[in-house]
C-alpha cells in the first residue's frame, strides 16, 4: 500500500509535465477530465496514506511538489484565455517561496484547513476556467469572481504558513538528510524518506 500511494503521487507529478503536449492532441472534454482526475489524486493519495497509516516524508515532499507543479502548469495553460489566472499563479509562487524558506531553515509550514480549502478552490476554479475557455460554458463574471476569491484564500494560506514558520522549532529532518547524502548512505536515506514511524515522530 505504501508503494501504491507513493506511486499515485509520483504519477501525478510526471503526468502533469506532459499536459502541454497532450492539450492539443485530445478533445477538450478529455483534457478537462484529465485535469480533474489529477486534482482528485491529491485527495486520494493523502486519504489512503492516512487511512492505512503509510505516511512517509517522501510522500509528503512529493505531494507538495506535485501539487505545486499541477497548479502552476494548469494555470499557465489558461493564460492565453484569461490573464486573470496570472493572479492565482502569483499566489502559488508566494506559497512556494514560503515552503522553500521553510526547507532551507529546517522548519515546517505544516498543513492547515485553509490550505486544504485553497487547494479545493483552485482546482474548482481551474476546471471552470477550462470549461469556459473551451466554450462549453460561458460566464465571465463567475470565473472572475472565483479567481478573486481563490486568490484571497491563497493570501490567507500564505499568512498562516508564515505564522507556522515563526513558531515551529528546528527540524532534524534536513540535518539527517544531509548526513545521509554526505556519506552516500542509501540505507539511511531510504529509512528517512520511506519509514512511516520516522515520519510520524518528526512531522
Amino acid at each position: 500500500m505504501k508503494i501504491f500511494v507513493n506511486l499515485i503521487t509520483t504519477i501525478r507529478l510526471l503526468y502533469t509535465l506532459v499536459l502541454p503536449i497532450i492539450k492539443n492532441k485530445i478533445s477538450n472534454i478529455a483534457f478537462i477530465i484529465n485535469i480533474l482526475l489529477l486534482f482528485l489524486t491529491d485527495y486520494i493519495d493523502g486519504t489512503l496514506a492516512r487511512k492505512n497509516k503509510v505516511q512517509t516524508f517522501y510522500g509528503s515532499i512529493m505531494d507538495t511538489v506535485a501539487d505545486k507543479v499541477l497548479c502552476v502548469m494548469s494555470l499557465i495553460l489558461l493564460f492565453e484565455e484569461n490573464v486573470m489566472f496570472e493572479l492565482l499563479l502569483l499566489g502559488e509562487i508566494i506559497i512556494a517561496v514560503i515552503n522553500i524558506l521553510a526547507v532551507v531553515n529546517g522548519k515546517k509550514t505544516g498543513s492547515s484547513k485553509i490550505g486544504k480549502i485553497k487547494m479545493w478552490l483552485i482546482s474548482i476554479t481551474v476546471i471552470f476556467g477550462y470549461i469556459e475557455s473551451f466554450g462549453i460554458f460561458k460566464n465571465y463574471v463567475l470565473i472572475q469572481s472565483m479567481i478573486i476569491i481563490t486568490f484571497i484564500i491563497q493570501l490567507f494560506t500564505a499568512i498562516g504558513y508564515m505564522k507556522n514558520l515563526e513558531i515551529s522549532s528546528k527540524s532534524s529532518l534536513n540535518k539527517d538528510i544531509m548526513v545521509g547524502l554526505k556519506n552516500m548512505n542509501i540505507k539511511k536515506l531510504s529509512y528517512i524518506l520511506f519509514d512511516t514511524n520516522y515520519y510520524l515522530e518528526n512531522q
